[in-house]
């Protein structure tokens, strides 16, 4: 069973499975985190599942190693509470309950492997190969003494992964989706079909649009009244003041505009910069050895980074100035003259070799090239100042009985009237802040003064609320006449291109319906369902051409347009085809793979239900207390 294990069912289930639920078990033993924090808590475990406990150094070294990942992929490390936050510490606890459920029924059932299983899994792992793909005791001494951990600990926990593998092996290694789903599958999503089109506008009616009669633009108005009536309306009276309104009466003088200038010259000369890659290595030996090989030819960069399993993500340090490196890598990074691979150098990571991917040159922006933006930076700090320093003055007033043409005579804000409905306008109109203020206020009702969204102030009074109320015809006639033209010239299009589709039901081709109509035929595809419209054909276009079979026709409205669309050809996926081989092996994986997780899942939370677990919350929460 172990044979298998290594073999075929390693690279398929474990690889879908194991290191899915279980991985994070050993990518923690890398974890560096709270280190001698900790030792006062050795000997407890944050849970327990059935007889099997979850060590709290176990804990911290799993949480570690997720938080060592984000700090990797985004180059800053989470702090507790916003791990907390995404609930990281939940997730990992979960995860090692799992574990604990797997290792007590692989105790209960005496499921375990051999010094030679843990011998041979040891001298295989990717992470403790040299240079020249042989195990490494110094990198695998590395690994342990950065992680805290002795040898028979680090065996230990190999052990308990090996033979939670057997368990897995066991209940998922012979899950398999039926070939036949995998077929279903791609024969609905590879399908492709070409069709073809006739685009019929205004030019294409045969007779052009009367004019309207009184009688038609009634019956229209008189059938889409919803169209036509004013929403319940709110009649708000306001005093307002607003940073934009301020800046734009705000003059900055030229001396003003300089010292601004000169105040924020970091912000305008930005330094050289250099966009660099780095990987570490266990010694000066190692890293002399890798530059040997890239110098010779023999190796490159990226094949050192695949080596290790680093993608470009791992190996990137962004884009550098001077100042963020110190030293020796200083010396080395930025006395490059070009771009190629540098070292060995000596990092906090150890002995490294950088890779200097491109050097942006040193830049300064003019201030006759910054004066404008910089003239309405300056205003707006301006003016939020001048409107901040009148809302306690404004305040006072209206907490004193004034009425919001008092406070706008006596200050600085401006009275005005404006209509809120249930559609953002423009303006105050558009302001979140103030559009709440107004739907919340009572007629009459005096408010304090708000903080508007873009920082300005504001009172509002509500006057009245008027009642949805459909608009006269006389009021909305030149809207109702141009609606009746858009409707009229689309019932007419569409109408036009059914009368052409009919032709296509008499055996005529699309192509000579066309021709006669004095229209054009355009023609696309192959395309899959995942494919967009055309640029000016309707959304529903792709939908229709696989709903209909070979030589359907359809008419769709298009804008101020109807379109005659036709399947053409139907391309079927060929499951005998050479080049769909590794296609559907890919699928067939997938879905075996996805139906072994869900299965080894089931299985896991069946056995934790079954075990009992029992969780310290308080050795947790003493636990992550430690964490910054």
């Amino acid at each position: 069973m172990l044979n298998a294990f290594r073999s075929g069912g390693r690279s398929r289930v474990t690889a879908v499975v194991l290191w899915g639920l279980l991985g994070l078990l050993i990518v923690g033993l890398t974890g560096l985190g709270l280190g001698g924090a900790v030792s006062g808590l050795a000997g407890q475990y944050v849970a327990r599942v059935g007889d099997t406990r979850v060590e709290t150094d176990s804990f911290v070294r799993a949480l570690d190693a997720q938080l060592n990942q984000f700090a990797q992929l985004t180059g800053q490390r989470m702090t507790m509470r916003q791990a907390q936050a995404f609930g990281i510490e939940q997730q990992v606890l979960g995860q090692l309950i799992t574990g604990a459920a797997l290792d007590d029924k692989a105790a209960d059932l005496g499921l375990s492997v051999g010094d030679r299983a843990v011998r041979d899994e040891l001298l295989s792992a990717q992470q403790f190969q040299g240079l020249d793909g042989t195990f490494d005791a110094d990198s695998y001494q590395f690994f342990l003494d950065r992680s805290g951990l002795t040898v028979s600990e680090y065996e230990d926990r190999l052990r308990e992964d090996l033979s939670r593998a057997l368990l897995e092996v066991a209940v998922a290694g012979g899950v398999r989706m039926p070939d036949a789903m995998a077929e279903t599958v791609l024969a609905f999503n590879r399908e492709a079909r070409r069709y073809a089109v006739i685009r019929l506008t205004e030019a294409a009616l045969q007779t052009p649009l009367d004019t309207p009669s009184d009688a038609d633009l009634q019956a229209h108005y008189d059938a889409n009244p919803d169209v036509y009536t004013k929403p319940e309306t709110r009649v708000v009276s306001y005093a307002a003041l607003t940073p934009e309104t301020v800046a734009a009466e705000t003059d900055i003088a030229e001396a003003d505009l300089r010292a601004a200038y000169d105040d924020r010259i970091d912000t305008y000369a930005r330094p050289e910069r250099r966009i660099v890659d780095l990987i570490a290595f266990a010694s000066a030996e190692d890293a002399q050895a890798a530059k040997d090989a890239i110098d010779a030819g023999t190796q490159t960069y990226d094949d050192l980074a695949a080596e290790r399993g680093l993608s470009g993500a791992d190996l990137t340090l962004g884009a550098l100035v001077e100042e963020d490196l110190s030293g020796a890598e200083r010396d080395a990074v930025f006395g490059a003259d070009e771009p190629g691979v540098i070292g060995p150098v000596e990092t906090d990571l150890g002995p490294a070799l950088y890779r200097l991917n491109a050097i942006i040159a040193a830049e300064t922006r003019s201030f006759e090239a910054v004066a404008d933006a910089l003239r309405a930076e300056l205003a707006a700090e301006e003016a939020a100042d001048l409107v901040l320093e009148s809302f306690d003055p404004v305040q006072d007033l209206l907490a004193a009985g004034a009425t919001l043409e008092e406070v706008a005579d006596e200050t600085a804000l401006s009275f005005g009237e404006i209509e809120i409905t249930e559609v953002p306008g423009e303006g105050l109109a558009g302001d979140a802040v103030f559009r709440q203020e107004a739907l919340a206020a009572e007629p009459g009702e005096e408010r304090d003064a708000i903080e508007l969204t873009d920082g300005g102030i504001a009172a509002v009074r509500v006057e009245r609320v008027e009642p949805p109320a459909l608009r006269p015809f006389d009021e909305v006639a030149e809207t109702v006449r141009a609606d009746w033209t858009a409707a009229e010239t689309a019932r007419r299009l569409a109408a036009r291109a059914e009368e052409l589709q009919g032709q296509l039901s008499e055996g005529r081709t699309l192509a000579a319906v066309a021709q006669a109509a004095g229209l054009d035929v355009e023609s696309f595809g192959p395309i899959d369902r995942s494919a967009r419209p055309e640029p000016g054909l309707p959304g529903a276009v792709v939908p229709t051409v696989f709903e209909l079979d070979a030589g359907a026709s359809d008419v769709l409205e298009a804008d101020a347009a109807a379109v005659l669309v036709q399947v053409t050809e139907v391309i079927p996926f060929d499951a005998e085809a050479p080049e769909n081989a590794d296609a559907l092996a890919a699928l067939r994986n997938q879905l075996s793979g996805q139906l072994a997780s869900d299965a080894y899942l089931s299985f896991a939370q069946a056995l934790t239900d079954a075990a009992g677990v029992s969780v310290n919350q308080q050795l947790i929460a003493d636990t992550l207390a430690l964490y910054p």
